[in-house]
């Protein structure tokens, strides 16, 4: 069984799961004491320990919250994003944010698995502070993807979120997001909220742009003149058929998404018993936190309930496009079908007149034999008997077949005979060379086999 991993510290092992580049990085922080949201940007790993001794030193207070959103590195292959697993700190740096932060190694399972997921580990040890974990990963197979690791210190009060892979739209998104949420901000899991959202927005773009796509080609199979020779094309057969494709991936798709979000409901639900069933520290007594809570949660999963809805509709939509597709090609193939048909048939007509006609040739060629072999022996005969190798009046004692008679026979049957083995020889000629082109035709066939 893979049993959940334990909060111990990272090994060799769960460092070499990221690559490391100093990147300009988004820091995020926001205390009791102050109210509004500190924004820095950390270019180094100079700038990183002045920050360290600034936000985190000597140890982090109470109810704060801190947000580092790692910027994206850049493409390794054209036309593909790099992983969300290269950070944008030097591995130093990286070691010791995931000390202060408390980030677990969970993180680097949920980076491997590559797809939609959303994990949580609660961390309870003796003599140390109950630690809640979060983390969540999108789809890499997607443009955009990112991934999420969140820690709770529920006797602080306090919250270390790390965003993965941000794109700068992505991270002007976040931070409008978390400086509109206000006191929000204390709830642990609005980060994973945002992080929803976000994923929302992404696989909602995906299959507008596909209902697009999909408008402009239904109505010029509904409205303009249909050509078999030009809309079925190999090129636009090749686009329709990767329409039906990208619609049945961003299905599977969603529909994963789905699961991970029916899954945070009950993470949800999990998080608010524990709070309301254990203690920690003097601070978690308080009830006015937990009702706090269980109020933004509230609001939070029908939040939830209704992304779940949108992803329905999307869905529906993106069947819609399947199903009108396969409905508009079929159409389209029985035309073709039927367009084959009727040349057929025209054909099948042609042939038939061709065989008539050549029935009827035959039908002449075969009087014409006839009369040949009717009158070829009385022909025959006539020539061989008004030929001067035969004296019918010869006197008595004279002969009435000449004596050169033997040349008659000697050049009839040679020419015969030469006759014959030409016309055997032409003949198998185009037999071994019509058997050659057959033997090609049956090679080349069967290498396109």
């Amino acid at each position: 069984m893979d049993w959940p991993m334990e909060d111990s510290a990272w090994s060799n092992i769960d460092l070499e799961t990221f690559g490391f580049e100093s990147r300009p990085t988004v820091a995020l922080r926001k205390s009791e004491s102050h109210t509004t949201l500190t924004r820095d940007i950390l270019q180094n790993k100079n700038d990183w320990e002045i920050w360290f001794d600034i936000a985190l030193n000597p140890t982090p207070g109470s109810n704060e919250f801190h947000a580092v959103l790692c910027s994206r590195a850049a493409p390794i292959f054209e036309g593909e994003d790099a992983p969300v697993s290269y950070v944008s700190v030097s591995r130093d740096t990286w070691e010791r944010l995931t000390r202060l932060f408390h980030i677990h190694r969970g993180i680097t399972r949920s980076i491997a698995r590559q797809v939609a997921c959303i994990s949580s580990f609660y961390e309870e040890k003796k003599g140390a502070s109950t630690k809640i974990c979060f983390t969540a990963r999108m789809s890499k197979y997607l443009p955009g993807d990112l991934a999420l690791s969140v820690t709770y210190i529920p006797s602080t009060e306090s919250i270390y979120a790390v965003m993965y892979g941000c794109n700068k739209d992505q991270i002007q998104a976040i931070e409008k997001r978390i400086q509109s949420a206000g006191d929000r901000t204390k709830y642990p899991l609005l980060m994973i909220g945002i992080f929803v959202e976000l994923e929302r927005e992404r696989l909602v773009s995906i299959a507008d742009k596909l209902l697009d796509g999909f408008t402009l080609r239904s109505e010029n199979l509904e409205n303009g003149t249909w050509d078999p020779s030009i809309d079925m094309s190999k090129e636009k057969t090749q686009e329709y058929l990767a329409l039906c494709l990208q619609s049945r991936s961003l299905i599977d798709h969603m529909n994963a998404v789905k699961r991970q979000v029916v899954k945070l409901l009950a993470e949800i639900e999990e998080f608010e018993g524990y709070l309301s069933s254990h203690k920690h520290g003097e601070r978690s007594h308080d009830g006015k936190r937990v009702h706090r809570f269980k109020k933004i949660g509230a609001q939070m999963k029908k939040r939830l309930q209704d992304t779940i809805n949108e992803y329905d509709g999307k869905i529906d939509e993106c069947n819609m496009i399947l199903g009108n597709i396969t409905l508009a090609m079929q159409t389209v193939w029985n035309q073709i079908a039927m367009h084959d048909s009727d040349l057929n048939t025209r054909i099948a007509h042609v042939n038939t007149g061709v065989a008539l006609e050549t029935k009827r040739e035959g039908i002449q060629m075969r009087s014409i034999a006839i009369l040949s072999m009717i009158y070829l022996p009385f022909s025959s005969v006539a020539t061989i008997f008004s030929m001067d190798m035969f004296d019918w009046n010869a006197q008595d004692g004279g002969s009435v077949v000449s004596k050169y008679i033997w040349l008659f026979a000697t050049f009839a049957i040679g020419l015969t005979a030469i006759t014959v083995y030409a016309w055997y020889h032409i003949t198998t000629r185009h037999e071994r060379k019509a058997d050659e082109e057959a033997s090609e035709i049956q090679v080349r066939i069967e290498k396109m086999v």
